[in-house]
């Protein structure tokens, strides 16, 4: 199966004419032949913003219609779009990733762990409901936005309700290097799933994006990375790999089972902030 992510610049302060870059990109990644393109964090938006108000007047109300051109483009071409965009969802303002399929929105993702910078400031801690893994016919997807792979909670947990493909959309500065060269082949190789990171390669209010999106095999091993490059990029993967959680070496005397050998009654994950020294 082939799977895309986009490598762009938006066009900065025109979230209609991003929109339409976004569909655009997408049929030209289905023409391809991909299945699935993927965009970067708070792509249509832009993430940078000083007040609350301003980010909720550029902000996309999906109730408004918004994303249809991206609806249309997906029904039309049969492909899967990834593309995130600060939300206005009522009284709340969300930082949110959206899975777009043939159909209409498969799932919404909204960024659980919010750092204090840019836009991220001023939005809304989300009500759970489950973890964002969405069945489509490509296979289960889960999805988490940047700063969220620091949190190895929630790539674990995305990979336990089934997913195969974790599509982390991004928005990464030069300072967070470590995030794409390391964490990522960490994730993806801890968890044995397929693991694809778009980001931003150019300049927002000052701060600089670094590029380097890539996929990630279920092995860990790099299968693409576009450096700085700017494009729409397609590689070729293979989900049944994703669903062999075990390496076997030797059977019966080579064998390791990390899901299988989880001892999850004796993990604390939930410590009291006390005990680490910080505020409740």
């Amino acid at each position: 199966m082939k799977i895309s992510f986009a490598q762009l610049s938006p066009v900065h302060g025109d979230t209609p004419a991003t929109t339409a870059l976004v569909a655009e990109a997408a049929r030209a990644a289905a023409a391809d032949g991909a299945r699935l393109i993927v965009f970067p964090e708070c792509f249509l938006t832009g993430g940078s913003f000083d007040d609350r108000a301003s980010l909720l007047r550029a902000a996309v109300d999906i109730e408004r219609g918004d994303l249809a051109p991206i609806l249309e483009a997906a029904r039309a071409a049969d492909i899967h779009v990834v593309v995130g965009f600060y939300q206005k969802s009522g009284a709340q303002a969300l930082n949110t990733a959206a899975l777009i399929g043939p159909e209409g929105i498969v799932g919404l993702h909204h960024k659980m762990h919010l750092p204090f910078m840019i836009g991220d400031r001023f939005v809304d801690i989300p009500q759970i409901e489950g973890p964002s893994v969405f069945d489509t016919p490509i296979g289960r997807i889960g999805l988490a936005i940047c700063y969220e792979i620091r949190f190895p909670e929630v790539i674990r947990t995305l990979a336990l309700e089934g997913a195969e493909l974790v599509v982390l959309p991004a928005a990464w500065p030069e300072a967070a290097r470590i995030l794409p060269d390391l964490f990522s082949r960490v994730r993806a190789a801890e968890n044995f799933v397929y693991f694809l990171s778009s980001n931003r390669i150019d300049v927002d209010d000052g701060m600089a994006f670094m590029g380097s999106s890539h996929v990630i095999g279920p092995d860990g091993a790099e299968i693409f990375n576009a450096g700085m490059d700017e494009g729409i990029f397609t590689v070729d993967i293979d989900l049944s790999r994703a669903r062999t959680k075990s390496i076997i070496r030797d059977p019966g005397v080579y064998e390791v089972h990390p899901f299988r050998d989880r001892r999850p009654q004796d993990y604390r994950i939930c410590a009291a902030p006390a005990a680490l020294g910080l505020e409740a």
